[in-house]
């Protein structure tokens, strides 16, 4: 059974969504995986190591060598100079070798098994990083329609109050602060427009493609999350594959260090040699033999090699334990911070919610008295940009929200489970990443 039928038993690597209903901020992350160049690699990286073990594998079968010679040879003694040549064909199987093959065979297959999880986290990562530019691009998307209804509303008070003073109902005063604020809320026109363009640069890079002009919205609640923090802490260690990426590392480094410690021990072989010689050591004519041995080889000294490399790997065994205790430190505190916005985000929403819809109110309140003189236009103007910054700020926090999520699901390591996408196996994943690679090459 290749390795790769074991993919179910890890976190979600995957790279296809079976929601058919998916919204279309599923679709497009889905789709956008296979043209990753991160994910490519990570991809290619662990089919490498398929074809590692199988290479690790060869040492149990038999090796066949074949041998063709033709040249001088002189013999002493006999003072006799003849055209040598020589035919040989050697069949060799290990009939034991200390375990270096097996040990290699556990090495490479540990080490795929650690690609495996490497693909699995660089889908979550890339996951988390374009879930990220999509929802910033439709932050500023929302901040600059707010920016433009802000800038029409300036405008028509504008417009207003310019009537007013050529009617000799306002002042020329009136008209200047009121030119002040139009040309602010320009402005600020103009800055969401360039964060808007900051930020659909960024969701071309990760996606590979122009970003659409509108982007939907996305649920206030992406995906299911743990229900407690604690909850949330216990995946880190069943399921992140950060924590299998470290055990698989760990894994290899035993298995490096016990095919150090068989080159203590003997090789046996079994090896059947066929020879075809014509004119050798001095008698002319053929020269044929057939021999089958079994052969003991047993290196005694080798300059104190093999001491130095199970000692280095005792060294690589504590490190990996060392890098494994520190990536589980990482993804709790990781887990921590998300977890802590999240729980306030939830409680600034509900106030910031409030906020907003207390300055429209206010606001509208106002237009109303300021059209019967008891309101300034300071107090109109001043609740005009109250209700700009109320709605940017709810704006802010639900997509900060949203991010935390994403952040809480990516620590957990379930962030592509979470988004609906399923195991699929290597082949099918190598029939994906080959058809966006041609079409990239197509259209380039």
């Amino acid at each position: 059974m290749k390795l790769y039928k074991v993919m179910a038993l890890l976190p979600a690597v995957t790279l296809f969504t079976q929601m058919a209903h998916a919204s279309d901020f599923k679709t497009q992350l889905a789709e956008s995986i296979y043209q990753s160049p991160r994910v490519i690699e990570a991809f290619e990286a662990y089919q490498s190591s398929l074809d590692s073990i199988e290479q690790a594998k060869a040492g149990y079968r038999p090796t066949l060598d074949m041998t063709l010679g033709y040249g001088y040879e002189w013999t002493g003694g006999i003072d006799e100079e003849l055209d040598r040549r020589e035919a040989r064909l050697n069949l060799s199987q290990m009939l034991y070798d200390g375990g270096a093959t097996s040990s290699e065979v556990d090495r490479q297959s540990a080490r795929s098994m650690s690609a495996l999880a490497s693909l699995t986290d660089v889908v979550d990562d890339y996951l988390l990083e374009a879930g990220r530019a999509y929802l910033e691009l439709l932050r500023h998307q929302q901040l600059l329609a707010s920016s433009e209804e802000t800038l029409e509303n300036h405008k028509t008070l504008y417009d207003q109050i310019k009537r007013r003073a050529e009617m000799g109902v306002g002042s020329h005063a009136a008209v200047n602060q009121a030119q002040g604020r139009l040309s602010l809320a320009e402005v600020n026109h103009l800055v969401s427009q360039n964060n808007r363009l900051d930020a659909q640069a960024t969701y071309e890079r990760l996606y590979g493609e122009e970003s659409p002009l509108e982007l939907t919205l996305v649920p206030s609640q992406i995906a299911e999350l743990p229900k407690t923090q604690a909850e949330a802490a216990e995946l880190i260690d069943t399921r992140h594959p950060v924590m299998a990426i470290a055990r698989a590392d760990l894994e290899a480094t035993i298995a490096q260090q016990n095919a150090a410690k068989a080159m203590y021990r003997p090789r046996v072989n079994f090896e059947v040699e066929r020879r075809w010689d014509h004119n050798l050591d001095g008698t002319r004519g053929p020269n044929e033999d057939l021999t089958a041995m079994v052969r003991l080889r047993w290196n005694l000294y080798n300059g104190g090699a093999d001491q130095a490399w199970v000692s280095n790997t005792t060294n690589q065994i504590d490190q990996a334990e060392a890098i494994r205790q520190n990536a589980l430190r990482e993804a709790h505190q990781s887990l921590n911070l998300s977890w802590n916005a999240l729980s306030i985000l939830d409680r600034q929403i509900t106030f910031l919610a409030d906020h907003l819809m207390a300055s429209r109110d206010t606001r509208d309140a106002y237009r109303k008295q300021f059209d019967i003189g008891q309101r300034t236009l300071l107090d109109l103007l001043d609740t005009e940009n109250e209700v700009f910054t109320a709605q940017n700020q709810l704006t802010e926090a639900k997509i900060d929200h949203q991010i935390a999520q994403l952040r809480i699901l990516n620590a957990t390591g379930g962030l592509a489970l979470a988004l609906g996408l399923s195991l699929d196996d290597a082949d099918s994943i190598a029939q994906r990443v080959e058809s966006h690679r041609n079409a990239d090459i197509l259209g380039g």
